[in-house]
């Protein structure tokens, strides 16, 4: 078996699927996707073809004729799931796979009424990176493995589906009760970036190429939060040439989404942490936005080489703010992604091999070693590259990158070959195998001046000779200096502290969720009350995993609040999307 894939049974020497064609009915309450998947190849192909499945009740497959075909559904494997072993006759074209998603399916979500902002109608979305496409349809479930997508959904009124995909409108369902709901995906794309949402869902157009989307409750203040979009989508094309996915619309999540964002094309998902009412935290756009060429276009083998789908991406959405924003203003992002890397290294361990960009996983979940570490690390080494060759060069380079690798799935090994022929030497004068195979941060990493960070950092740094912000001192500060300096003060300190920090600049009713994030962990490790009741609120208000993990981490290691940090997840962890409860049950081991 030619397994090119560490999280994939697919072996693309039996045949690769090109197409896939849903037709479904959301079920609400069984909490269940249930109808068909038109599996379409690159050509007449027989014999074995091994798909991906993950808790898929298999009714029956068929050719398109209806004739049956068999099969064997594996027992699953705790990390891939289990190996659909199709048996083709001969010269097989296209087939249909009837199935039924799981309720406890890992790449949905089912929320209750009383789960959204409305209160009133069920929701619904899927989240299928890093491995759970096979959640939601059987499929060759491997970034290597790009398809194009159809899809006809029904669902009860007035409720609307939404996907990742061109929207083609609504047409009557099988019966009055019911509407269909129709989309398709010209373009191949990794089965990740599949992706749906199924609520009370409206939409508000925020750009001749952009529209807003959300439950009516919060619409409104998320098209204002995300309404200079046009502007960054300008000013990327501008760096990384012509957007190439015609729409960039934006869906505004319920609270349990695990992630800040996810770059769906077509239609990127985002927390509403991101709320904040100020627009102080758009970077997040800028990621998602960049990720259209860097991850969707040109995409990640599979996830040992994650990090040149975030790597290049964060590198790309500080090109991007830098644009809009100017340089000062990258090197506080760039400070704070520091600082959140080194606090990855010291988790996993200096030597771990989970701190190397390019990664070994056979046997290892992605999600339970999920981390900044391509993010950040893949960012400084691509930073180094344009600082050593200049930016006129890199920029070049970056285009022709792109343009090489369009709508393929590339590894590690494949960009060294690209980089020695268009950049040649570089890799060496860098020593970028320290970079990709060793552990930790090289020490040739490149540094970012900042006159706004050497001054937080002078104030954080006189911590203990008693030197505490005034309100004069920090009246001009950005939020990403309140960040700054709050990861640079020490992660206990005392409680008069806490109260007069507190009370001064009212940071446990803060309205940007990093800061308050940061703000709380020193709360509630300190044994700060105020901070320890609004740390447990707002693990009951959202789900976002980047806010889980400290918060929960924080409370386990306080022993005055380790068993309130168990019986909190005891009572709201059906609320969490099951990615997240993962994460949280690893931290409370």
């Amino acid at each position: 078996m030619a397994r090119q894939d560490p999280h994939s049974y697919t072996d693309l020497d039996q045949g690769r699927l090109t197409d896939v064609a849903l037709f479904l009915r959301v079920d609400f309450a069984r909490k269940k996707l249930h109808g068909r998947a038109r599996l379409i190849l690159d050509g007449p192909t027989t014999g074995t073809l091994d798909l991906d499945a993950r808790d898929l009740a298999i009714e029956r497959i068929c050719t398109v004729d209806g004739d049956a075909i068999e099969y064997t559904l594996a027992d699953a494997d705790p990390v891939l799931g289990s190996k659909l072993s199709v048996d083709l006759p001969a010269a097989t074209a296209a087939f249909d796979v009837f199935y039924a998603t799981s309720p406890d399916s890992s790449a949905l979500q089912w929320l209750e009424p009383s789960q959204t902002a409305g209160g009133v109608h069920p929701y619904l979305f899927s989240q299928c990176q890093a491995i759970h496409a096979r959640a939601l349809v059987p499929v060759q479930d491997s970034p290597r493995a790009r398809v194009r997508l159809e899809a006809e959904i029904e669902v009860e009124k007035p409720l609307r589906v939404v996907m990742a995909a061109s929207m083609d409108g609504e047409k009557p369902g099988s019966d009055d009760s019911l509407s269909t709901w129709l989309f398709h995906m010209p373009q191949p794309i990794p089965p990740y970036l599949i992706a749906l949402a199924v609520g009370n869902i409206q939409a508000q157009e925020v750009g001749p190429r952009s529209a807003v989307y959300a439950e009516p409750e919060v619409l409104e203040k998320a098209a204002w939060e995300f309404g200079g979009v046009e502007d960054m989508i300008t000013t990327a094309e501008g760096l990384f040439g012509p957007y190439p996915w015609e729409r960039f619309d934006l869906l505004c999540m319920p609270p349990s989404f695990p992630y800040g964002g996810m770059e769906n094309p077509r239609l990127t998902f985002l927390t509403p942490t991101l709320l904040a009412g100020d627009r102080s935290q758009v970077n997040v756009v800028a990621h998602e936005l960049a990720h259209s060429w860097t991850g969707n276009l040109v995409t990640n083998a599979d996830m040992e080489h994650f990090w040149l789908n975030e790597g290049f991406t964060v590198y790309a959405e500080r090109r991007i703010l830098e644009a809009l924003e100017g340089a000062e203003f990258v090197a506080l992002h760039a400070a704070i992604g520091r600082a959140g890397l080194a606090g990855a290294v010291k988790r996993f361990g200096q030597d771990s091999p989970h701190t190397r960009l390019r990664t070994e996983l056979t046997g290892v979940d992605p999600d339970e070693v999920f981390s900044l570490v391509p993010y950040e690390k893949g960012f400084l080494l691509v930073r180094l590259i344009h600082e050593t060759v200049g930016a006129e060069r890199f920029d070049a380079f970056l285009k022709t990158y792109i343009e090489r690798f369009s709508f393929q799935s590339i590894t590690t090994e494949q960009w060294e070959v690209f980089m020695e022929e268009q950049l040649p030497g570089v890799l060496k004068q860098v020593d970028a195998e320290a970079w990709l195979r060793s552990p930790g941060v090289p020490a040739n990493e490149p540094t970012f001046a900042s006159d706004r960070k050497a001054a937080v950092d002078v104030l954080a740094g006189a911590w203990g000779q008693g030197q505490r912000p005034t309100k004069e001192s920090v009246s001009s500060w950005s939020p990403e200096e309140w960040l700054l300096y709050l990861q640079g003060v020490p992660k206990e300190i005392d409680l008069s502290d806490c109260k007069s920090l507190d009370e001064a600049f009212g940071l446990t009713a803060q309205g940007n969720s990093e800061i308050l994030v940061q703000w709380l962990g020193i709360g509630v490790a300190s044994g700060y009350e105020p901070a320890i009741d609004r740390a447990c609120a707002f693990l009951e208000e959202m789900g976002r995993m980047k806010y889980l993990k400290p918060l929960y981490t924080v409370l386990a290691a306080n022993p005055t609040t380790k068993e309130r940090a168990r019986a909190l997840f005891t009572k709201v962890r059906s609320t969490y999307h099951p990615i997240a409860q993962m994460v949280v049950e690893t931290v409370l081991k």
